[in-house]
């Protein structure tokens, strides 16, 4: 029997898929939503039977094996040998594990962590670090489950290591853990920081994040994106926590690393982090899977009011309706649960508000319209703005009341701004920013004398891929030279369709939260102009495959060898950036 028998044999489709996502009966089969494809309705089905799944929404379909390759992103042979090991599987002594190879990147990630951890436990730098960790209350099975280690303060500590282990320093390049500059000289990203490895949802170490001990400008420091790992795509903590959040049928949602150490030591295990990005739909989607259930506990700052604001203008376009909770004096999450405990915790999920109690009691602080009836209207129109984020009419129809009962209005002061939001108005339409450029944008609000250094960049090509061209376009136009500053923003905002409008004031409004520093706005434009040539060469790349089909249906060999000669060089330049 070969080893894809003995696994198939071993484990059923049902013992992996929910390893990953929530299954509920449905007749003979078992039914969830489709962990590939984003969905109100679950078209995703086991057949435990065939030991197959198949989804109707998307058209995927297979068995375990395709199941872990497309969910994990690996490929046939490392599918079996996640298989084995995940499930502890015998396997016959003629099957000899080390020709599944295992991926590149993970075996340099598991080298690299090794060696943090050992500075931390054997390093008189460690030492240091340890006595850190211990006055922050984080015990030594926190430390060893969570596998905290620290990066010295040298410049080729790990680059050294990594040699002498022979690892592929390209690859580690790539990972973002070795850093080549301008000159061509390699450092190491990491030094004088306590390090915390981000794991995939089953596990396997993708990235590593570091809190300085250092007087470091950069309080906390993240792998960029890499071959494994994506900003925004993954939850820090859920693979420890997926499956408390299954059986409480609820998620905490944090924000920091120590956050979820100091919240999961406690005794709160259903509990995950944003891994310091602003909450994507690629986050929230991951926690429906298990539960629409979520509790936001951020941090008691201006920052973490507009994070939890964003957050749940997010939630409400997936049809997710969190609660807040809320506290006084204590600064984060980490510090409520050392000093009120547990008990007290559970205290604040009772007390906790519903987003939308939450706005209403925002837009009393923030418009005082009960004190100035003549701000009334601004504050209708805030919560407008997240009424109609809102995707499922009927939900919509049901806050819309709340909110006119509220304000003490007909509820015709919010469907006529509805009209406005149809489909068949174009201008109206929400403007649905990416992660990069809702980045870029705060950037350059918050830090407008950065624009001469980076507006020459955005050719037409460029701009011929953002959702935000004419937002852009219009700040550029309107810079002061002069003075360093953008001239006047309500006149430039007017100038600007609704839909732009209403993204541009947002970020303006939010814009004195967020911390000038311009070594992290400089990475993050960086980061943001990565993305849109991304983005600019997925859409050369789409083009080509129009021509190539096409000059196969002529049988034009000679124009369909031009054309992917063309391709793989943008495919070349995309891994590039990446």
């Amino acid at each position: 029997m070969d080893v894809k028998e003995q696994i198939k044999r071993s484990i059923s489709i049902v013992d992996v898929v929910s390893l990953y996502i929530n299954l509920k009966p449905a007749g003979r089969y078992l039914k969830a939503l489709c962990p590939f494809h984003e969905e109100k309705t679950p078209s995703f089905f086991i057949m435990p039977e065939k030991n197959t799944y198949t989804c109707y929404g998307c058209n995927r379909f297979g068995d375990v094996f395709t199941f872990i390759q497309e969910i994990e992103n690996i490929s046939f042979s490392e599918s079996i040998n996640f298989l084995i090991e995940k499930f502890n599987i015998p396997v016959d002594k003629t099957f000899n594990k080390t020709s599944v190879k295992k991926d590149d990147y993970l075996n340099i990630n598991e080298i690299v962590l090794k060696y943090f951890k050992d500075n931390l436990f054997n390093s008189d730098e460690g030492k240091k670090a340890l006595e850190y960790l211990k006055n922050r209350g984080i015990n030594s099975d926190s430390i060893e489950l969570f596998s905290l280690g620290y990066a010295k303060n040298k410049w080729d500590g790990l680059y050294i290591y990594l040699k002498e282990k022979s690892c592929d320093i390209k690859k580690t390049v790539e990972l973002g853990l070795i850093i080549k500059n301008e000159k061509g000289h390699l450092y190491d990203r990491f030094r004088g920081r306590i390090i915390i490895p981000i794991f995939s949802e089953s596990g396997r170490i993708i990235a590593f994040g570091g809190r300085t001990l250092l007087k470091d400008k950069s309080k906390y420091l993240n792998s960029p994106d890499t071959p494994l790992y994506k900003k925004g795509k993954y939850l820090y903590g859920f693979n420890f926590s997926k499956k408390f959040i299954r059986e409480k049928g609820e998620s905490i949602l944090v924000e920091g690393y120590f956050d979820v150490i100091s919240l999961f030591q406690n005794g709160v295990k259903n509990v995950v982090a944003s891994l310091g990005t602003a909450l994507t739909d690629s986050q929230i989607y991951t926690l429906k899977r298990f539960s629409d259930n979520i509790y936001m506990f951020y941090d008691n700052d201006k920052a973490g009011i507009s994070a939890i604001i964003r957050g749940i203008g997010e939630m409400f376009e997936q049809n997710v309706y969190p609660r807040i909770i809320s506290y006084k004096d204590l600064k984060d999450p980490d510090e409520f649960i050392k000093k009120r405990g547990v008990k007290e915790f559970n205290k604040l999920i009772d007390e906790s508000f519903d987003a939308f109690s939450f706005l209403l009691n925002k837009a009393d602080l923030d418009f005082n319209w009960r004190t100035n009836p003549e701000k009334i209207r601004d504050a209708i129109e805030y919560i407008k703005s997240f009424i109609y984020k809102m995707k499922d009419p009927v939900v919509q129809v049901q806050y819309i009341r709340r909110a006119a009962d509220y304000f003490k209005v007909d509820e015709e002061e919010f469907k006529i701004i509805r009209k406005g939001f149809s489909k068949n108005n174009s201008q109206a339409k929400e403007l649905k920013l990416s992660v990069a450029e809702k980045d870029f944008l705060e950037v350059i609000v918050k830090m407008p004398e950065l624009i001469p250094e980076i507006k020459d960049l955005f050719n037409e090509e460029i701009m011929s891929v953002l959702v935000s061209k004419n937002i852009l376009n219009l700040i550029f136009q309107n810079y002061n030279y002069k003075t360093n500053e953008i001239d006047d923003y309500k006149k430039l905002s007017e100038e600007m369709m609704e839909s732009e409008r209403e993204v541009f004031n947002k970020i303006f409004r939010e814009k004195d939260n967020i911390k000038k520093n311009k070594i992290e706005f400089e990475e993050k434009i960086k980061y943001s102009f990565m993305k849109f040539q991304d983005k600019l060469n997925e859409k050369k790349i789409s083009e080509i495959n129009k021509k190539i089909r096409i000059a196969e249906r002529e049988n034009n060999l000679n124009i369909i060898r031009d054309l992917v000669k063309i391709k793989t060089q943008y495919i070349k330049d995309k891994h590039k950036q990446q």
